[in-house]
């Protein structure tokens, strides 16, 4: 008995075949793009110059009573830090409560083993907006 040739099922559903490859490149991209975004977002937010900023907010009544409790960051903080001998870290943090939003700038630099803070800036969106200087006396 002779049965007649029937194409393959992928040359029959090519464009189905070409429709969920793309599909799946876009899925595996976007998930790779989140599993960097997630990693470096991390490595910011253990370092200590970003522990010691979002403690300072915390800690100061002003940005409480401004932005609410409790703060969190919003994003990704922008800037990087380097801890290594005469190494620096400049960032700023998106700063989010339930009364507002602001930010958070900070300049430090790294020496004999310590982090040295020149900067660490506060500010809330408002209304009105206000900025506060989070240094300490003995760090000016």
């Amino acid at each position: 008995m002779n049965t007649p040739y029937r194409k393959p099922w992928v040359h029959r559903h090519w464009l189905l075949v070409l429709v969920l490859s793309l599909v799946t490149m876009v899925v595996l991209s976007l998930g790779i793009g989140a599993g960097v975004m997630y990693t470096l977002m991390s490595a910011m937010k253990n370092t200590a110059p970003y522990r010691e900023a979002m403690a300072r907010v915390r800690a100061d009544a002003r940005m409480t009573d401004s932005l609410g409790q409790p703060i969190e960051s919003r994003w990704v903080p922008l800037g990087g830090a380097e801890q290594r001998e005469g190494g620096v870290a400049t960032m700023v943090v998106f700063l989010q409560g339930p009364r507002g939003r602001g930010s958070v700038d900070i300049v430090a630099k790294f020496e004999n083993g310590a982090w040295h803070y020149h900067k660490v800036d506060a500010v809330s969106d408002g209304p009105p907006r206000q900025e506060f200087d989070l240094l300490h006396e003995s760090e000016r």
